[in-house]
């Protein structure tokens, strides 16, 4: 240091040398687990109520409505029947 700034080195405690020293395993792993972890989320909150509506999925989930619409979107299992408020979620096995 001098009296016009000084120099702080902290060790960065995230680095993980097991994991091929590279951060794309860590972020790669994580975010493709999260996304299956909400896909069956979704899936468990229509088997428990097939009339449960996609906002209230976003509230249960914590996740943004349109999250909730494009992973609906996304899962070809899943189909709404119907139309409004008549109608309700089909999980085809």
């Amino acid at each position: 240091s001098d009296r016009t700034q000084f120099i702080v080195e902290m060790p960065n405690l995230n680095y993980d040398l097991s994991n091929s020293g590279t951060q794309d395993g860590t972020q790669d792993g994580t975010q493709d687990g999260t996304q299956d972890d909400i896909n069956n989320r979704i899936i468990s909150l229509i088997r428990a109520n097939n009339k449960i509506s996609a906002k209230d999925m976003a509230n249960e989930l914590g996740i943004s409505l349109r999250t909730v619409r494009r992973k609906l979107s996304e899962l070809d299992c899943i189909k709404y029947v119907g139309r409004g408020y008549s109608g309700h979620w089909e999980i085809e096995e």
